[in-house]
């Protein structure tokens, strides 16, 4: 609260109020009514929707094949290593010379 009052306050402060038709208020308040009870209600595609994400969630949970404890290792010294690279690289040769 200002200690100076304005005059426009002072104006605001001497309007009566009046009341309002009691029609009126009947009229909003069910409207308002009405427009709660239409809020709190979830679309019924929305909750398929949200049902059927989920399930697909859990198949493919536990459908997928968990991974190997350890990776496999290679070792960059072991003898084979230079055979394997020949293989790819001959099964890289024989799809570009394919086609």
């Amino acid at each position: 609260m200002s200690t100076n009052p304005d005059p426009f306050e002072n104006d605001l402060r001497a309007l009566q109020r009046r009341a309002l038709p009691p029609a009126w208020r009947e009229e909003m308040l069910g409207q308002a009514a009405a427009q709660a009870q239409r809020a709190t209600r979830t679309p019924r595609w929305l909750l398929a929707s949200w049902g059927v994400a989920w399930a697909a969630t859990l198949v493919l949970y536990f459908t997928t094949p968990s991974e190997p404890a350890a990776p496999p290792s290679v070792s960059l010294t072991d003898p084979a290593l230079p055979m394997l690279w020949q293989q790819r690289a001959a099964a890289i040769e024989a799809l570009l010379a394919a086609n």
